[in-house]
């Protein structure tokens, strides 16, 4: 429970790939762009392309109503190294 998780089914033709998210109690099958779900013709492959799409949804960023969380903005802001030519600027204006 309460935990990601990859796998795979087997089905008529192969395998389907799927992934579990945190915070849902149900398998979400690996799909194409149409919406079909994607049949592999091995486990390995289908337990790949369900690797694959967890590390994509993991990496995705994080986001609240549908924008960006502000907090990564300003940290990144603030973290990342002003170019050369901003500093200078910054210094002889003061």
């Amino acid at each position: 429970m309460n935990e990601f998780q990859i796998g795979t089914e087997a089905v008529a033709g192969g395998h389907l790939g799927w992934i579990r998210k945190v915070h849902r109690a149900t398998n979400e099958i690996l799909r194409d762009n149409r919406g079909e779900p994607i049949v592999f013709a091995t486990q390995d492959a289908a337990k790949a392309a369900a690797g694959e799409a967890m590390v994509a949804y993991l990496n995705t960023p994080i986001l609240r109503d549908g924008a960006r969380v502000e907090a990564i903005s300003k940290a990144e802001a603030f973290f990342k190294p002003k170019s050369v030519s901003a500093a200078s600027a910054a210094g002889s204006v003061a």
